[in-house]
């Protein structure tokens, strides 16, 4: 799913501070609700359609939509949080899916089949910087339709730096702060970030490969 960043993008760095954030359109949720029902029913050759419905008293926006399957037509519903960065809830099939909005699998992703992208499954690693050091960077490599949860702690008002190269390869980031909100939504990895943290505790950069082939990559963390 594609997603904005929580900030101002500044001679290619992402830079972030707490409370710079910045109202997502309606356009903008409609277009990811479409892709993230696309990946829930795991048919990314299927139609789509949305409807932005508005913002409800409790301040989350509500978009509803509809996608054309090959044998039926299946009706959804994401709900963003109040910025519209990022979805908070996906309703389809009669629920809630809230592990499919934290990045897990798709309940229908047994029954994808030819020409459809790969059923999505998720791996975490805790990231642990050698001795006497407040960087690392070493070689990873990402299967297709895999996400990598890269764990690491880290204390409020400390500066993190996330860099992925070759910033070419076919890959996007996110970083989600310990309580489980965005710090920085989904970007391609060509826009490295660098911002202050707000909250201390693990903090997870989540690396996705929406691919159909194996991507290796160098990812650099920091902290200052």
């Amino acid at each position: 799913m594609k997603r904005s960043a929580l900030a101002t993008l500044a001679a290619g760095v992402v830079s972030v501070t707490c409370g710079t954030a910045a109202a997502q359109s309606p356009e903008y949720m409609m277009e990811d609700c479409r892709n993230a029902s696309q990946a829930f029913y795991q048919d990314y050759q299927a139609q789509a359609e949305t409807k932005y419905e508005g913002q409800r008293t409790d301040g989350t926006h509500a978009v509803n939509g509809t996608i054309y399957l090959e044998t039926r037509s299946a009706n959804f519903q994401c709900s963003y949080g109040r910025s519209g960065q990022s979805m908070v809830d996906f309703y389809a099939d009669g629920q809630s899916w809230p592990d499919f909005v934290r990045g897990g699998g798709s309940p229908h992703q047994a029954n994808s089949g030819g020409g459809q992208a790969p059923a999505r499954s998720v791996s975490t690693e805790r990231v642990r910087f050698p001795a006497g050091s407040t960087n690392f960077e070493f070689p990873a490599q990402l299967p297709p339709g895999m996400t990598v949860r890269y764990e690491l702690r880290a204390g409020k008002n400390q500066f993190l730096d996330v860099r992925i190269s070759p910033a070419t390869a076919p890959l996007t980031y996110r970083i989600v702060n310990p309580n489980g909100t965005a710090l920085l939504d989904e970007l391609p990895i060509s826009t490295p970030y660098r911002g202050q943290l707000w909250q201390s505790g693990t903090h997870v950069v989540e690396v996705i490969n929406n691919t159909g082939s194996t991507v290796p990559f160098d990812i650099y963390f920091a902290l200052d």
